[in-house]
């Protein structure tokens, strides 16, 4: 990732397509990179397939577009939390496995592990488990080089504690534009400005009070230029993936075609960046 300026990204279910065929819409829209996932449990966490993996090498091949990241959202439908489920835990440390596996085999260089739903941390001893996971995920993603990036909505104090309790090197933060002040209400370029030098990789999405995704770029109550300004400040060079639901209510309503609301918060996000965004491919 040396080198790279403002790289621009799409979470693979943010777009209208999935599977490899996605590799397509976003070399035609000019999206650099695909955030992809290891997929469900209750499909045994398709990326770690080799027959996958292969279809997905050479849609990229032949398509230019890279895979920034991957994604373990398992977690947001299993716990992580021993105390709370032993048996969905379990089922978290499978996914974290596999995904691992699955960045090694595609050289994806950064895994997030999210902790929303039923993994979001309350609790001093959510945490103290939180630690645990991803001490023991970083001890398996650092022999291949994989950085584990921890995508949550902590306070700046919890995450500077956070960082220091798991003490692993290969560990940095996914910031996303909308969560904190989505689920608690902070003040996200405060936050960012704070936090930027943990950060690996942004998410930016958008959307009125309560609203998931909800919003085009800079239309919804995130303060959506002013992060953008605090990463122009800071010299951010790494990867901006949007995370918005084009195909979603209640996105989808100002447009039912999910590719021109895509092009409309490209549009907006280049501008945003300026001159310091790198050319595409």
């Amino acid at each position: 990732m040396e080198g790279m300026v403002n790289k621009i990204g799409i979470c693979e279910w943010s777009l209208p397509v999935d599977g490899p065929c996605a590799c397509m819409l976003a070399e035609a829209l000019g999206i650099d990179g695909i955030q992809l996932d290891v997929g469900p449990a209750e499909r045994g966490f398709p990326m770690a397939r080799a027959v996958v993996q292969d279809a997905y090498l050479d849609a990229a091949a032949s398509t230019g577009v890279v895979f920034p990241s991957m994604a373990t959202r398992v977690t947001d439908y299993f716990s992580m939390f021993a105390s709370v489920d032993r048996e969905e835990s379990e089922v978290v440390r499978k996914g974290i496995h596999m995904a691992v596996d699955a960045c090694s085999a595609l050289e994806i260089p950064v895994l997030m592990i999210p902790t929303f739903v039923k993994s979001e941390i309350r609790t001093d001893s959510q945490l103290v488990e939180a630690v645990e996971t991803f001490k023991w995920a970083c001890d398996r993603a650092g022999p291949r080089g994989i950085t584990v990036a921890a995508e949550n909505t902590l306070s700046v104090d919890q995450t500077l504690r956070f960082f220091e309790q798991i003490g692993r090197p290969n560990l940095k933060l996914y910031f996303d534009t909308q969560n904190y002040h989505l689920n608690k209400g902070y003040d996200t370029p405060a936050m960012l400005d704070a936090l930027m030098p943990y950060v690996c990789e942004i998410h930016v999405k958008d959307g009125q009070e309560g609203q998931l995704s909800g919003a085009l770029l800079g239309a919804g109550a995130t303060r959506f230029h002013d992060s953008v300004a605090v990463m122009r400040k800071h010299g951010y060079k790494g990867w901006i993936v949007s995370e918005n639901y084009y195909d979603r209510e209640p996105l989808c309503a100002a447009d039912q075609d999910p590719v021109a609301l895509i092009t409309e918060d490209l549009r907006t996000l280049k501008a945003a960046l300026g001159p310091q965004r790198a050319t595409s491919r």
